[in-house]
């Protein structure tokens, strides 16, 4: 009885399983995505971190921070900075968050050593108020490639006079120096919080949090509705920290984490159809496969890539099903390897990272051997003989239970069947054990064993 409880068990969580799964990710989204703090009631400034490369992952965790910023009353959002850059399309988007927050933004160089490079200049220099802490640096925001090589010249025009502008509207708008801003795009010059400050390209230098808040009291910035005075000397401080979700999102943007994702669906669906019932592969291929789409939605790839790697997954589906001999398989690694590339590393030159050259071989070397090995299964499977249905019988042993003349009964795994003999001319007694050649309906047809070269005592007497 315990053993049968244990065996349900077992199968109701398999069964179950898929189910338990979603269920468990849905709890943990929920969980991430509630609320992080209580409103203050005292005057406050909240406080958000960017310490990653500039991606839609930032773009999101700032519009949930000006939001937060409004719905709690803060006096300002102050932005900590240390980034090495990012893609265009994110840089705007979050800059343009920034121009047109209902709540005063203050963009923070820090701590000592951190910097603010590439698109982080614009994500700084947006914010109304613009400081760095001592030890830091800023600029170097000429346009590269996603892997930081160079740009062809005449798209490297276009994006630096577009980057140009961009800097000149910002510089303008919050009354500081434009011409010493603009070498940060043209000529890639970087400055040290002495040299910002001295060249008037931020606001102030501030040796912490307290002095910050201190220098940009009573500052009046710009505003979307109009002029507004900072009051934030002495305010408390509530930061807003990422959430676990922000913190998958922000995973799930890298080039290289989906790729692994994709492969991890491929081969987990992959098994799954070769082995039917299986179930964990599957579960956990479909899992990527989700996370995989999820990813990929925000990262701009070339969709006709994606193409090719679907492809590669039905070249090894159809190479276990047909005679290929592992032709099949080479096509879908060429098709992998190709649709990779094209998905990931084939979009703008400022969209952001690609996917590591070696990662792609490696995971497609992966591939090709799970393949190889379900192949050979596969193949042995075919070379083993059939043990069920009527072919299963053919050639097993049973035994006569009536005189068989040439019709009678006899025995097949505790069975009762008739059977007939496949040489009308014989006959056979009861007890002489008799070997199916044919299954015709549910009669057997059946041949002695007897074998007249090595037995002198017939199982079988030919009628006279």
């Amino acid at each position: 009885m315990k053993m049968s409880r244990q065996k349900n068990g077992t199968r109701f969580v398999l069964k179950h399983l898929p189910v338990l799964v979603l269920a468990a990710i849905l709890s943990l989204l929920l969980l991430s995505v509630s609320t992080r703090q209580s409103y203050a009631a005292t005057p406050h400034v909240d406080v958000m971190s960017l310490n990653s490369a500039i991606n839609p992952a930032s773009v999101r965790v700032l519009n949930e921070a000006i939001a937060t910023a409004q719905q709690d009353g803060a006096q300002a959002l102050v932005i900590t900075i240390n980034t090495p850059g990012g893609d265009i399309n994110s840089m705007k988007a979050m800059e343009i968050a920034e121009l047109n927050s209902p709540v005063p933004i203050i963009t923070y160089v820090a701590p000592s050593g951190a910097m603010a490079a590439s698109a982080g200049t614009f994500v700084t220099l947006a914010g109304q108020v613009a400081a760095m802490a001592p030890g830091t640096t800023i600029g170097a925001a000429s346009p590269v490639t996603g892997s930081g090589g160079d740009i062809g010249s005449t798209m490297k025009a276009k994006i630096e006079q577009m980057l140009v502008a961009d800097l000149t509207n910002i510089q303008q708008r919050y009354h500081r120096n434009v011409e010493n801003a603009i070498p940060m795009v043209t000529q890639a010059k970087a400055y040290t919080d002495q040299q910002a400050y001295q060249d008037g390209i931020i606001d102030f230098r501030a040796s912490g949090l307290a002095d910050l808040l201190a220098k940009a009291n009573d500052k009046m910035v710009p505003m979307p509705a109009g002029m507004v005075t900072l009051h934030t000397q002495g305010d408390s401080v509530l930061n807003i920290d990422q959430s676990a979700f922000d913190t998958l999102y922000s995973l799930l943007l890298d080039p290289n984490v989906l790729f692994v994702l994709f492969i991890v669906a491929l081969i987990g669906i992959f098994v799954e159809i070769s082995h039917p019932g299986a179930i964990l592969p599957g579960v956990v291929g479909g899992i990527a496969l989700i996370l995989f789409l999820f990813g990929a939605g925000s990262i701009s790839p070339n969709w006709a890539g994606l193409a090719l790697m679907a492809l590669a997954f039905v070249l090894l589906i159809l190479d276990t099903r047909l005679s290929a001999h592992g032709v099949l398989t080479i096509g879908a690694l060429v098709s992998l390897i190709f649709g990779t590339l094209l998905f990931f590393n084939s979009g703008e030159p400022y969209q952001g990272p690609q996917v590591n050259m070696v990662l792609v071989f490696t995971m497609a070397g992966l591939v090709g051997l799970v393949s190889l090995y379900i192949l050979t299964m596969v193949v042995r499977m075919r070379r083993q003989p059939v043990t069920t249905g009527t072919e299963g019988m053919i050639g097993a042993t049973v035994i006569a239970l009536t005189p068989l003349v040439p019709d009678g009964r006899v025995s097949y795994a505790g069975e009762d069947w008739a059977a007939v003999l496949d040489n009308p001319d014989t006959k056979a007694d009861p007890g002489n054990e008799l070997r199916i050649v044919s299954v015709e309906g549910l009669t057997l047809h059946v041949k002695p064993t007897y074998d007249s070269g090595t037995s002198s005592s017939p199982l079988y007497s030919r009628e006279s």
